[in-house]
């Protein structure tokens, strides 16, 4: 399986940035450069997680593996196997000591497992079972203790991190949890869920939870389709929801849906991050686009990557996962596409100003 990091120029590869409070003037002169790809995976990356150090780069595919990365050095690490279908999501504790993974489908006879893993040994520590189908989604909470696991069962699993035992199991939902995230203070627990093809419109539905007693706080509609996305801002005032046509902002003490942001394209939204500073949302498309936004107006900062003019090329590359460094400074870009293609490479980006 080819490896490969292509170096574009300098040794200092991500020079120190200022990222916090730029002004929107400012936001839409930051440079952002294509600097090198990570290759490895043979199907989609499905998702991505960093360490809180910025150094180390997971990414999960469903190619059934996942791929550890230093992203000093450009190598990697490590490929970790286990996992019999393709693998949903990644997500490293805080403290950066475990990884998590998961996956699996729709089916009863999918692997329903989650595993932990050692990420300095690589080690596998331990796997949950509880799931009666396939993991969409993964979140650690701040704490370090709470892992909240999300399936196309309809339910959300907390799990205790350190002694691998279930906590607790939600059941506000009718029908498959695509999406979970957790307030940067631990509190809350946001849930997304949808039907398949957009059946039943009432399933479109977004929960917000008590985490520590998991009690359901209040419940937002808006969406036409499956919330295939969420995330909250570093300072946890805003929850940002993603489903097809259209990304939400929402309050998110309040419930009260901001704005909206109309990002539909050819084939829908494909994914979507929030920067380290709260004031950019990155959007990544089937058409293969990369939109940023200002995450305060929802006004449109720069297009990163242009569509084809030929969208009979099937064997073009769509962003499928989306993650800013820790720091700000990185931005990184998983890949997927059509059966075509046997390479999907990880491309990482340079933020300047």
């Amino acid at each position: 399986m080819l490896v490969a990091a292509t170096l574009a120029s300098g040794a200092n590869l991500f020079p120190s940035l200022a990222q916090s409070q730029l002004t929107p003037q400012e936001k839409s002169r930051q440079s952002f450069q294509p600097v090198y790809q990570l290759r490895g995976h043979i199907w989609d990356v499905a998702s991505l997680a960093l360490s809180q150090d910025g150094q180390i780069l997971v990414s999960g595919s469903f190619d059934q593996t996942i791929k550890v990365w230093n992203l000093n050095t450009k190598k990697l690490l490590a490929t970790l196997d286990g996992h019999t279908d393709g693998v949903n999501a990644v997500a490293i504790s805080p403290d950066g000591q475990i990884l998590v993974t998961a996956g699996g489908t729709a089916q009863a006879n999918t692997d329903k497992s989650i595993k932990l893993w050692n990420l300095k040994t690589k080690k596998l520590l331990g796997t949950l079972q509880g799931h009666s189908q396939g993991i969409t989604s993964l979140a650690i909470a701040p704490d370090n203790q709470t892992l909240v696991s999300a399936s196309y069962d309809k339910t959300i699993k907390l799990w205790n991190l350190n002694t691998k035992k279930l906590l607790a199991t939600l059941t506000g939902h009718s029908s498959r949890v695509t999406s979970i995230a957790i307030s940067p203070d631990g509190q809350t627990l946001a849930s997304g869920s949808g039907a398949v093809g957009g059946v039943d419109t009432t399933n479109n539905i977004i929960n917000l939870w008590k985490l520590k007693t998991g009690k359901l706080l209040r419940t937002l509609t808006a969406h036409s389709g499956a919330i295939s996305f969420l995330a909250f801002s570093p300072d946890g005032e805003t929850l940002v929801s993603g489903a097809d046509p259209s990304v939400k902002i929402w309050n998110a003490n309040t419930g009260e849906l901001q704005r909206t942001l109309n990002l539909s394209s050819i084939g829908g939204i494909s994914a979507i991050a929030i920067s380290p500073d709260g004031q950019t949302l990155v959007s990544g498309a089937l058409d293969t686009s990369v939109k940023l936004w200002n995450l305060s107006t929802g006004t449109v900062l720069k297009t990163l990557v242009q569509p084809p003019s030929n969208n009979q090329n099937f064997d073009r590359l769509t962003p499928s996962s989306i993650a800013f460094s820790p720091d700000g400074k990185i931005l990184i870009i998983g890949h997927g596409g059509e059966a075509a293609l046997s390479n999907f490479p990880i491309d990482i980006w340079r933020i300047s100003f």
